[in-house]
């Protein structure tokens, strides 16, 4: 007898939603956005025995935080601020692409076995719960509220 499928088995179709117990669960969260919006990430709650991350790319783009600039952020639990303001660069932007990752032993890992978010709207904001690819899902292993704000 096996057990259910997990979630990256569902998602390797090419589904960008599946339901899993009532919720919708993606792998990956894009939005639309331009030159110079404005992204705000705050770490509300992090499993204590796992390091985590919120990963952010911007497609034919940059992402710039402080002094940083790159085509991929990696918001660590253990080693970024709580909270991280990014801006996104480049004419050619459009799309902002956000999963988590987790450390497996000193290797990054995302998209494998129950790993996935649910996204719930908020007021200005969107809150992302996060479960990492080990054992049943568990949306409680990274949450983060998530706040695009338009070019001034």
């Amino acid at each position: 007898m096996t057990g259910p499928m997990a979630l990256s088995d569902r998602f390797a179709d090419g589904a960008e939603t599946v339901w899993h117990d009532g919720r919708e669960v993606r792998p990956l969260l894009r939005l639309a956005v331009s030159e110079g919006t404005r992204v705000r990430v705050e770490r509300i709650a992090v499993r204590p025995d796992r390091r985590q991350a919120l990963k952010l790319a911007a497609v034919d783009g940059l992402l710039g935080v402080d002094e940083a600039v790159a085509e991929i952020i990696s918001l660590w639990s253990d080693t970024s601020p709580a909270a991280v303001e990014l801006t996104v660069l480049g004419d050619r932007a459009r799309r902002l692409e956000v999963w988590n990752a987790w450390d497996l032993g000193g290797v990054e890992s995302a998209w494998l076995g129950n790993a996935g978010m649910v996204v719930e709207p908020g007021e200005n904001h969107l809150s992302l719960h996060c479960s990492d690819g080990l054992g049943p899902p568990a949306f409680t292993d990274l949450q983060v509220r998530l706040s695009v704000a338009p070019p001034p």
